[in-house]
């Protein structure tokens, strides 16, 4: 099971950070540098490429010293030979942008093998779901009102989770540049209540979850296991091979990712392949936030 290329490196995901304010550069390998641009010196980010070299590295410095950037942050990869970045200036930064560490689903497996990795609770409480009528569907390209209302149960969960949530403008964005490979699974009660939804995106063999949420009454029903179950068979019958649940609980990043035990003990129950980013690495072109830095103790 290995993904092909992070999606944070597709051309879709550069046309989604345009939109909202970032400047994009590409290696000639084709490695994504997104730079958001400031009046203090411009910022960079460099979000999982695939096995990247020193050659690599020399590129995107001068590409980044031409666009007068501040510092470059590159979060490599899981399997990256982190040997590259010694002796080059970098040091790591307890500051990530992106999850620190996730759980990658194999869909290459059976239905069958995929099931009897499931806990016991999660086979139970699928089970029970499809006994109390409960139905899942999943759009493609999902239009705006359908959308707009699974983006408020989002918005309602992560308000409670006191997480971040995107503007809707920018889940339309990325329906826009994404199309058919966006999509909306949700679960609903006999009666057509929304009770859960997912918010996909697919790009090569890879599908990322990007946003989810759930009623106080799914929680109880466990309609969320079906939801999950049923998302897992789908994006299996489209092809995808790797499914990356998109975060879990990070006893490295204990402040960054507080209030993630309860979905990830959710998520755990399907099992999986845990996957630990290595540490972000930053480099300070600027001598001034380099010094910053350094004597604040603070990361960027």
């Amino acid at each position: 099971m290995e993904r092909q290329q992070d999606i944070r490196q597709s051309e879709g995901w550069g046309k989604y950070l345009q939109s909202i304010g970032w400047k994009t550069r590409k290696t000639s390998k084709g490695i994504l540098i997104a730079i958001r641009p400031s009046f203090i010196g411009n910022f960079v980010k460099i979000q999982h490429p695939r096995k990247i070299e020193k050659e690599d590295l020399e590129e995107i410095e001068n590409i980044c010293r031409d666009e007068k950037c501040a510092y470059i942050k590159i979060e490599p990869d899981f399997d990256q030979d982190l040997s590259i970045f010694e002796g080059r200036g970098y040091r790591p930064t307890h500051s990530p942008n992106c999850v620190p560490s996730t759980i990658f689903m194999d869909l290459i497996r059976t239905e069958d093998d995929m099931w009897a990795e499931f806990s016991h609770s999660a086979r139970y409480s699928i089970n029970r779901a499809i006994r109390e009528g409960y139905k899942v569907t999943t759009t493609k390209n999902p239009p705006e009102e359908r959308l707009k209302e699974s983006y408020n149960l989002f918005h309602i969960t992560a308000t409670k989770k006191n997480f971040y949530m995107p503007p809707f403008r920018e889940f339309l964005i990325r329906v826009d540049y994404f199309g058919d490979k966006s999509y909306l699974c949700e679960v609903r009660n006999k009666d057509g209540v929304l009770q859960s939804s997912k918010f996909c995106l697919g790009h090569k063999n890879m599908v990322l979850f990007v946003s989810g949420g759930s009623t106080e009454a799914a929680r109880k029903n466990k309609s969320g296991y079906l939801l999950m179950w049923e998302t897992m068979k789908f994006l299996k019958g489209e092809g995808y091979e790797v499914f990356d649940l998109e975060g879990k609980y990070d006893e490295r990043f204990p402040f960054q990712t507080r209030n993630w035990e309860g979905f990830s003990h959710f998520k755990e129950k399907f099992g999986g392949t845990p996957i630990e980013f290595p540490i972000p690495m930053i480099k300070f072109l600027s001598k001034i936030y380099g010094t910053v830095s350094k004597l604040m103790k603070a990361d960027f």
